[in-house]
């Protein structure tokens, strides 16, 4: 199964991010997904959804379907599952009337996941169109909290600025920015446990700043996912089969982060403060596939 980088890093951007900012935001849900340990489980596991959606309709029901299981295990309301399933779906058919091209399926894969949401919630004798209520006046008000506009946009020097970020966080990034430039440009490098440690330690200091500022939590709850990859493999990677293809998204995940210090905490250049949010995690994504494959190898997703 082959799905293109760039309309899974679009995928992200307009479905995955958003509707994952709104949920760890709203109150209604906050005693279930506000600890950070959740919310980025919860940020990594929409993520995968859409992607299982996008390319292998039966890895995405039994994913939803483990989801709802545990949506029904932690006893969410049923009116806040309604709204934001309804809400992920309206994003993703978005998505998909933008993207007609992409994949074919999507719209039918879109609405096999939608059904089955529906048949394991829905009460009795209320309608599809009634639990999903598009219409509904606070799905267009979330709706409009979470379509980004241009003007929205933070600049680096508008986000220096504010002053919302301490002097000292910034310097120890930039200091983990050398850290990680020096471990991954040396050409004489093996990439054994210790690099592979060097390079996870570097990230998870990252990670620790950037989840304490709500403008980076983003970027903070990714590099953490990517730093517990490197930790869990830590044994296996030095010897993985696809070593080659993993070090060379782990640096460019890197080089795009190097890049993304500069241009908005040392040079404050950058137009946008979040212009790595999406293309970040669809990376992480890619790494992590690329690490943990399925077993069956006609199921593996091929990205280009």
């Amino acid at each position: 199964m082959r799905i293109n980088i760039k309309h899974l890093e679009s995928l992200i951007e307009t479905v995955v991010l958003p509707f994952e900012k709104l949920i760890v935001d709203d109150p209604k849900l906050s005693s279930h997904i506000a600890p950070p340990e959740v919310a980025k489980f919860h940020n990594m596991a929409v993520a995968k959804l859409s992607v299982y959606i996008y390319t292998d309709i039966a890895r995405a029901y039994a994913y939803i379907q483990e989801g709802a299981k545990a949506h029904k295990e932690k006893h969410i309301p049923l009116e806040s599952l309604k709204e934001y399933y309804t809400l992920y779906f309206h994003l993703c058919k978005e998505w998909n009337a933008q993207h007609l091209d992409a994949n074919p399926k999507f719209s039918e894969n879109i609405a096999t996941i939608e059904q089955f949401v529906y048949e394991a919630f829905a009460q009795e004798n209320e309608t599809k169109e009634e639990f999903f209520d598009y219409g509904a006046e606070i799905i267009n008000a979330d709706l409009a909290k979470m379509h980004y506009k241009d003007e929205e946009k933070i600049t680096a020097a508008a986000f220096y600025e504010e002053g919302t970020m301490d002097e000292l966080d910034i310097q120890d990034i930039l200091e983990c920015s050398n850290a990680l430039h020096e471990a991954t440009t040396d050409t004489f490098t093996k990439h054994d446990e210790s690099y592979f440690t060097n390079v996870n330690a570097q990230l998870q200091s990252y990670a620790t700043i950037l989840e304490k500022n709500m403008e980076f939590r983003d970027i903070g709850y990714s590099l953490s996912k990517l730093s517990q990859l490197l930790m869990s493999h830590l044994d296996t990677l030095p010897s993985h089969e696809k070593k080659p293809s993993l070090v060379l998204v782990l640096n460019t995940i890197v080089e795009d982060l190097i890049a993304w210090t500069v241009a908005v905490l040392k040079e404050k250049t950058a137009i946008d403060i979040h212009y790595l949010d999406a293309s970040l995690l669809s990376s992480i994504l890619q790494f992590e596939m690329m690490l943990t494959p399925p077993k069956d190898e006609e199921d593996e997703l091929e990205f280009f």
